[in-house]
């Protein structure tokens, strides 16, 4: 053995004020800029040895650690990804400024560093593996759905939120250890809060004496423990308080994260001979396949939570056990809906004979039914490891009034969505497509007009967009005219929902 690889360092499984969470010794992390799922920090790399908290060299490592451990988690729930929407390797910025956030923006992953106002103890966000691996969340999503990034939904941009923090619990539920304080601090009942349940405490608290107790909740910015029930975003304020729900996308994806530890409490319990702590890692396995073979396939749109629980059902439709645990959780929620949007199917097994290769055949019929003509773009997603062909057909909403601040006169895109199985012979073994009706164009509408009430979008200024400005000036979207001459609004960046 040489001595890198000997090398130990020093860092927090957890978050830093989670009950009972003290620094501990191990490996440093190798090769993480290889793929799949490779990341370089920016800035020259400490040497690995066990610094002290609060140093340059302590959260260097920390961060190491925690992405290492998330990139090990989604190489094996999703094997055959593991490209960025950016390429091969994911920059890292420890300390991008000063600030009470972490943020994704396609570019790179962006931790902060500031001071808690009532205790003066430094926090920096990268110290906190909740945080760092839900920011990892969000750009492994991306990789794999890049369509949500742009969606004008209310839903997916929760969706968003409520993936970032499941891959934080995840990644935690790896860890033995963890998974043994969970089941001893909540003396085996799961449905209980507890140190892998709550999220980003210390950034809370930090939170809470800038901007008062309303910012989080008293012990963590979210909590997967939480009782919140499905309602039309639309019908909810934008914003609320940490105890209530809105429809700003933080605050409501904590309903899709309720419900996937509801379905990891209730596949939690222990079969024959089967001890606590390993019945609890093995439903954490359970619950991350099933979600990342969802993911793969809702599609895109206004219902995306009952969409995502359909493709949920049908990925835990080999298991018993399983299926009973999503459909009992998410009707809990309010999302028992079997079925969502307008959907059409493809019936005819000739529709994909012929000479061409198979993409072109299925993308020529599904122009075919969505009666697209040839000049219209069809944009195809990654791959599938199943081989399913899935896209979709994107179009202009155009906004028109002052309502929509700077996006007034632009449009966003929406989208008709499709996934096409086709057998080995050449045949449509299963099929839907997903029209986006009126309902689609009336949330993209009250998307916008949310967006502009919370002046969360740039004017077109005539050049590319500046992330790291658009973001301390707190505009999320930002209007852009494109190549073929149409203003569009784009997301700019998506941050962990601290202020």
């Amino acid at each position: 053995m040489d001595e890198v690889s000997r090398a130990r360092i020093r860092i927090f499984l957890n978050d830093p004020a989670a009950r009972g969470q003290h620094a501990v010794a191990a490996d440093a992390p190798q090769d993480t800029a290889r793929r799949p799922w490779g990341f370089r920090l920016e800035g020259k790399a400490p040497a690995a040895r066990e610094y002290a908290p609060d140093t340059p060299g302590f959260l260097y490592w920390s961060i190491v650690s925690a992405l290492a451990r998330g990139r090990s988690l989604w190489s094996r729930l999703l094997p055959g990804a593991g490209t960025w929407v950016r390429g091969a390797v994911l920059p890292v910025v420890p300390v991008e400024e000063e600030g009470l956030n972490a943020y994704y923006d396609r570019k790179a992953l962006h931790f902060f560093r500031d001071v808690n106002a009532a205790t003066g103890e430094v926090v920096q966000s990268g110290d906190s593996p909740d945080v760092v691996t839900h920011e990892q969340g969000h750009a492994v999503l991306d990789a794999v759905r890049p369509d949500l990034w742009d969606a004008p939904h209310f839903e997916v941009a929760a969706f968003h939120e409520g993936f970032g923090d499941v891959a934080a619990i995840l990644v935690a539920l790896d860890e033995t250890d963890l998974a043994r304080a969970a089941i001893r601090e909540t003396e085996g009942s799961l449905d209980h809060s507890n140190l892998v349940s709550r999220l980003a405490e210390e950034l809370a608290a930090a939170v809470i004496a800038r901007y008062g107790p309303g910012a989080a909740l008293p012990d963590a910015l979210r909590d997967a423990v939480n009782a919140f029930l499905y309602r039309s975003p639309r019908s909810l304020p934008d914003e609320a308080d940490a105890d209530a729900l809105s429809r700003e996308p933080h605050s409501f994806g904590r309903v899709v994260t309720g419900a996937c530890w509801d379905v990891l409490v209730r596949l939690s319990i222990p079969k024959d001979g089967e001890e606590p702590v390993a019945a609890l890692q093995r439903a954490a396995r359970q619950v991350g396949a099933l979600v990342a073979a969802a993911v793969r396939n809702a599609a895109s749109g206004a219902a995306f939570f009952r969409r995502f629980a359909s493709e949920l059902r049908n990925a835990a439709s080999g298991d018993d056990g399983a299926l009973t645990a999503v459909q009992a959780a998410f009707a809990a929620r309010g999302l028992a809906s079997a079925d969502a949007g307008a959907r059409d199917r493809l019936e005819t097994r000739a529709a994909l004979s012929g000479p061409e290769p198979l993409a072109t055949r299925v993308l020529d019929a599904v122009r075919e039914r969505l009666g697209a003509s040839r000049d219209e773009e069809i944009l195809l997603r990654p791959s599938s490891p199943d081989g399913d062909v899935a896209g979709r057909r994107p179009r202009d909403l155009f906004l028109s009034g002052p309502e929509y601040g700077p996006a007034d006169g632009a449009a966003v895109e929406i989208s008709d969505s499709f996934t096409v199985a086709v057998d080995a012979s050449g045949y449509v073994a299963a099929s839907r497509i997903d029209t986006a009706g009126p309902d689609e164009e009336e949330d993209a509408r009250e998307f916008v007009r949310a967006l502009a009430r919370g002046d969360r979008i740039a004017a077109d200024d005539g050049g590319p967009p500046d992330t790291a400005r658009l973001y301390r000036e707190g505009k999320t979207h930002f209007v852009i005219r494109e190549g073929d001459g149409v203003r569009r609004v784009r997301r700019a960046w998506i941050a962990k929902g601290a202020r």
